[in-house]
């Protein structure tokens, strides 16, 4: 094998890995979280376009991350590896709950126009990278 295809390889092979590992660092960051209650007392004033508008961003930041964690998990996990606590896929399956858990309370806080609950959500999922 020539020099050029050894270099190529090994870059693929760091590659790959940083990306799994950024993949386990979100995951990690999203298993962290604790999911917002947050109970506004003055609903009906809320206005509208702020509501949907912090709504739409959740849950296009929250679709993101769940796709960003299911491509990195890939196709070929067997549910040995889900139910095993020190494994990757379990790690992520965790994340992915999780942020079902926090895209079932974004629905919620729309649903009720709960503006603070739907920034609460917002200003948690501000820092989490979503991987490359």
């Amino acid at each position: 094998m020539t020099l050029s295809k050894t270099v190529l390889l090994a870059g693929i092979f760091m590659l790959t890995a940083c990306s799994h590992s950024s993949s386990l660092n979100t995951a990690n960051e999203i298993q962290e979280m604790s999911v917002p209650v947050v109970h506004e007392q003055n609903s009906a004033a809320a206005n509208n376009r702020d509501v949907t508008s912090c709504y739409k961003d959740n849950a296009q930041r929250l679709s993101k991350l769940q796709f960003s964690l299911k491509s990195d998990l890939g196709e070929d996990v067997q549910p040995s590896e889900i139910f095993d606590t020190h494994s990757d896929a379990h790690r992520v399956y965790v994340a992915l709950s999780k942020l079902e858990q926090i895209s079932a309370m974004n629905e919620t806080y729309h649903k009720e126009g709960n503006v603070a609950g739907l920034k609460a959500i917002n200003e948690m999922l501000k820092p989490v990278n979503v991987a490359a």
